[in-house]
């Protein structure tokens, strides 16, 4: 048996975007000395920031092993032989079982599983779920296997002014699986 090392990465980026117009004004009015001023003003603020963070674990082959993520943000497995994805709690991690049988690709098998409450008292009963995939992942390579993006968006609109915001975050997590 050999051992596998298999790397997560996590990668987060997230996307500020402001902008703002407004417009004030006057106007005089005397016998002699009438006159107007306006001031308009415009401002476009974005901000991006992206950060990584790498977990290594070693693995025998055909052996599983678990991946807490460390956070509480719902995430969509990555189904390799389907075009759907599913939710799971990050919070629960996952587990990955790596199966190489020699060559430059390693099969690799993740499942993740997450409990819920079916009901507000802490004596309800737990139900679970679990799903699973299976990819083909070349040596050395990093492959995304799950996956999320939230935004949100905000305006507000005056007589003289008008402001917008919009806010992106996502969460990519990427494997990489090399043989030591």
């Amino acid at each position: 048996m050999r051992n596998l090392q298999i790397e997560v990465r996590q990668v987060r980026n997230s996307a500020l975007s402001q902008s703002a117009l407004g417009a004030q004004g006057g106007v005089t009015l005397q016998p002699g000395r009438s006159g107007a001023n306006v001031n308009i003003t415009a401002q476009d603020n974005q901000r991006n920031d992206s950060r990584d963070l790498v977990q290594r674990v070693l693995v025998l082959n055909g052996r599983n092993v678990n991946i807490n993520l460390g956070n509480s943000q719902p995430l969509r497995l990555v189904q390799a032989r389907q075009a759907t994805t599913v939710f799971i709690d990050a919070n629960s991690g996952f587990s990955a079982r790596p199966l190489w049988s020699g060559g430059d690709s390693v099969e690799l098998e993740l499942a993740a599983g997450q409990a819920s409450r079916s009901g507000a008292s802490p004596a309800a009963p737990l139900s679970s779920s679990s799903v699973s995939t299976s990819l083909s992942v070349r040596l050395g390579e990093w492959v995304t296997v799950a996956e999320s993006d939230d935004a949100s968006a905000g305006s507000s609109n005056g007589i003289t002014d008008s402001r917008q915001s919009t806010r992106r975050d996502g969460l990519r997590v990427e494997v990489r699986l090399s043989v030591r």
